[in-house]
């Protein structure tokens, strides 16, 4: 069984690495908006990618709907 961890907490650190070795720009070269700026919809995918991560780690099966998303 996974440990249960904020989704939001565990999806900013993956957040800040991608900002890191982009030097905090997204994909079209603008800036990054802060985390809380980010839409629900970002958010939430952040942080299905962040689990997907950690359930690959953790050697644990990726399906979907693995985890109830968000409700906005």
């Amino acid at each position: 069984m996974m440990a249960r961890h904020d989704p939001a907490e565990l999806a900013m650190a993956p957040y800040a690495g991608y900002g890191a070795a982009t030097g905090g720009k997204n994909y079209r070269g603008e800036s990054m908006p802060a985390w809380d700026d980010l839409g629900h919809g970002i958010q939430t995918a952040w942080e299905v990618a962040a689990e997907a991560i950690a359930r690959k780690v953790l050697g644990i099966g990726i399906g979907i709907g693995a985890r109830s998303r968000r409700e906005g």
